[in-house]
């Protein structure tokens, strides 16, 4: 039994080149990506001013998120149909063209309306890309490593925020937005390479499961992973639980980001921005010009990265304890309290802490319960799982967007109230949640035996 965690250790897994190829990939994609945001956080700036930024991000944000909604079923026909590997490589092909062509619609044609809908179509290949990723990773690696893989996967996300953020906020000021989405491009264009090299069989499951597909046609099959949540009944309560810190993360995104605008000093940031103006002076082809906004986003996004990175090394070194079946409804509780707390700083730097907190919690909530999904659901079905989960926190995210779009709510309640009042609703769901579960949250899960 000792030769045991070495044999799960994150280096092993790292090892492992199939997994490596796909790390590699969504490393420089998300680095991209964040790029891609902050480019869009520049568009969204110029709206108005940026004196709306938490109406208008919940607008843009809205429009990526819908395809979600709308393609749900689609989505999990295809990942179940076609080789997941094909499936990532066009999706990432296909982000790099829609990602140059907003060089054009934007900082050329100036037409707001052409963005969102390139935004739009970003989103629907995003919503594709998701879960053929998900589905795929059980065929990457054993069922015993799926919480260190997908502590992995979570890691993408924060070298990203960590590193991306920071790096992204540099990069627009000196070299201006247009830099970005080119970047972006490259990002998609590298990991569709990686993927391309990666020599697992990325197919779906040939089981009788796919036979009987064929016979009842493209909806219902497309709503099968219903049918998983019947069978499987403890896996219900984990979807809730992440579709509700869905709901819960998009309404406190927006609250965030106005309170930051609104109510908080940044005189911090201000400081700081005065120094790299200094520092790079010696370095840039051209002073930098930084939007102190723009730097406040990014520094906090990089403190939530941070964040997450240590919840990720929890999980990956207390595999007993990120096996606990009560965990998920915990961390949710703990993010509602996480939120309550934020709500009362004014000052940036605290307001920072805070971040970093909440990035902790948020990876004590998601990697256990994308490993159990992964572990507990056979191959046939996992895409169709995955989408009609993705379907579930996509709903959820919109109808927490859906509540700022008028910006009604942020301007009765203010920011800080009403992060608050979220914070309550988690703490409040996450403790029915429980009630309605107590009798499995004593327990622990068990990774499957490989077939």
């Amino acid at each position: 039994m000792k030769p045991e965690p070495a044999s799960i250790s994150f280096r092993s897994i790292l090892a492992e080149k199939n997994f490596a190829r796909l790390w590699y990939g969504q490393i420089i994609s998300s680095l991209g990506d964040r790029f891609y945001q902050f480019a869009l956080l520049s568009v969204v700036l110029g709206i108005k001013g940026g004196i709306e930024v938490g109406k208008d991000t919940a607008r843009v944000t809205f429009c990526a998120m819908l395809p979600g909604l709308l393609f749900a079923p689609l989505y999990g026909w295809i990942v179940d149909h076609c080789s997941r590997r094909w499936v990532m490589i066009w999706a990432d092909l296909i982000r790099a063209c829609m990602t140059l062509s907003l060089l054009y619609f934007w900082f050329h044609d100036r037409n707001l309306y052409a963005v969102f809908a390139v935004i739009f179509l970003m989103g629907a290949l995003n919503g594709l890309f998701i879960p053929a990723r998900q589905a795929a990773l059980p065929q990457i690696v054993t069922p015993d490593k799926l919480i260190p893989a997908n502590a992995l996967i979570s890691l993408v996300g924060v070298i990203a925020n960590l590193v991306g953020a920071l790096f992204a906020t540099l990069f627009v000021s000196i070299f201006g937005a247009p830099s970005s989405f080119i970047f972006n491009a490259i990002g998609f264009l590298t990991s569709a390479w990686f993927i391309f090299h990666i020599t697992a069989d990325l197919s779906p499951g040939r089981q009788e499961a796919i036979a009987s597909d064929a016979k009842v046609g493209f909806w219902r099959a497309s709503i099968e992973g219903l049918d998983v949540l019947r069978e499987q009944r403890e896996l219900l309560p984990l979807v809730l639980v992440k579709s509700a810190f869905s709901f819960i993360s998009s309404m406190g995104l927006i609250t965030i980001l106005q309170q930051m605008v609104v109510t908080m000093d940044l005189k911090t940031v201000r400081a700081l921005a005065d120094s790299l103006i200094h520092f790079l002076t010696h370095f840039a082809p051209k002073p930098p010009v930084f939007d102190i906004k723009t730097l406040a986003f990014g520094l906090f996004f990089a403190a939530v990265g941070l964040g997450v990175g240590l919840g990720i090394g929890i999980c990956g070194w207390a595999r007993k304890w990120s096996h606990s079946k009560a965990l998920p409804f915990a961390s949710l509780a703990l993010l509602g309290a996480t939120l309550i707390g934020f709500a009362q700083f004014h000052e940036y730097l605290p307001a920072i802490f805070g971040a970093f907190a909440l990035g902790i919690v948020t990876a004590l909530i998601l990697i256990p319960i994308e490993a159990r999904l992964q572990n507990d659901v056979d191959d046939a079905r996992r895409g169709r799982l995955f989408a009609l989960c993705n379907l579930c926190t996509t709903v959820s995210f919109l109808l927490g967007l859906a509540v700022n779009l008028d910006g009604r709510l942020l301007k009765e309640l203010g920011p800080s109230m009403l992060t608050v009042a979220i914070g309550a609703t988690a703490i409040g769901i996450a403790g029915v949640l429980a009630l309605l579960n107590a009798s499995t949250l004593s327990s622990f899960w068990s990774a499957r035996q490989p077939e």
